[in-house]
């Protein structure tokens, strides 16, 4: 397999408690022990546990920022990137560093959960109910045809995975998944300049950067990047909910609809429908935003007809108002 270099990068508010501590312990169980190991936590915030030899990078407080910032100070030729409430097996980053050298690739994508011992193949293939329900609301779209058509279709209404087979140790190609934990080579992570998409966290109090994720993996995508799965490498999200600061689930679900709606509009303007130049790509573009913005929209306004909910549809409704204005400013080059 060769030599192993990697850097581990963290993003955190420091206040995860025993699930910080079960990732460091995590990192130092590894097979193949990391290069280093960078923490980026915003100024103010200080750290429960510690394994001595972090390098500690202060920056402001974000999602987006946090991440941005503690790639671009990765040394290391690969980057496992982490939050800090995930915990893994010592032959995590061994493995993650074998399927994507063994696949070309540039990015790969563990799953979250513990998967069942002796099984060589896996079912992707949801009940029908949940298919039509993740095709709609814009959450899971699996394909077993390669196609760019259905890319262009498919992003802004789906996250979609392109499967050749069942098998436990096939290549799943992917747009997007899930941010918390994934292992990529460090040029590809820098290149995509996250730091330049910040308007993911702005617009609420708790800066919830709604789409943080398929901004960063489709930027490797329109880059040329090639992302993949592997269902063999697991890891566990503890989920601290450490970032969260919402006190019931109606003030979450108002901040969730309305950050999504707002951002899920301008990342459709920026990174599908400005990147297409001929006619043909914009209209798949328009096909794909439009597909996807009105059936999320019928979808809530369908599952929240009930007047307390219309706080959220009301938040969902500003969330799309603003993103339009943002669009004005962008097109004005403001």
């Amino acid at each position: 397999m060769g030599e192993i270099s990697y850097s581990v990068v963290i993003r955190t508010l420091g206040n995860a408690g025993l699930k910080y501590k079960s990732l460091l312990d995590s990192i130092q169980s590894q097979t193949v022990q990391p290069e280093e190991i960078i923490v980026a936590i915003p100024d103010g915030y200080e750290l429960d546990y510690t394994i001595g030899t972090e390098r500690i990078v202060r920056c402001e407080k974000g999602m987006v920022t946090q991440r941005a910032v503690g790639i671009n100070e990765a040394r290391s030729e690969n980057i496992l990137v982490v939050d800090d409430d995930v915990e893994f097996s010592p032959d995590f980053v061994e493995g993650l560093h074998h399927f994507m050298t063994k696949n070309n690739l540039d990015c790969v994508l563990p799953m979250d959960g513990i998967p069942e011992p002796n099984v060589s193949e896996l079912n992707l293939n949801l009940p029908f109910l949940k298919r039509v329900r993740g095709a709609i609301t814009g959450q899971v779209f699996v394909s077993s045809r390669k196609s760019k058509f259905l890319d262009k279709i498919t992003y802004t209404a789906g996250h979609r995975i392109f499967k050749n087979s069942n098998k436990l140790d096939g290549c799943y190609y992917c747009q997007c998944g899930a941010f918390q934990c994934f292992y990529l080579n460090t040029k590809v992570a820098k290149d995509v300049k996250f730091l330049e998409e910040r308007w993911l966290e702005n617009g609420t109090i708790t800066r919830y950067a709604s789409y943080d994720d398929p901004t960063f993996f489709y930027k490797i995508y329109l880059q040329g990047g090639t992302i993949a799965y592997s269902l063999r490498s697991r890891y566990v999200h503890l989920d601290a909910t450490a970032g969260r600061r919402t006190k019931t689930k109606q003030e979450e679900k108002i901040i969730r609809y309305y950050s999504v709606a707002k951002n899920r509009t301008i990342f459709w303007y920026k990174l599908i429908w400005k990147q297409k130049t001929n006619f043909t790509h914009k209209v798949a573009a328009f096909c794909g935003g439009f597909y996807g913005t009105f059936n999320y929209t019928m979808y809530n306004l369908v599952i929240n007809f009930m007047p307390k909910n219309w706080c959220a549809i009301k938040a969902m409704f500003v969330g799309y108002k603003e993103a339009f204005s943002y669009i004005k400013q962008l097109r004005r080059g403001v």
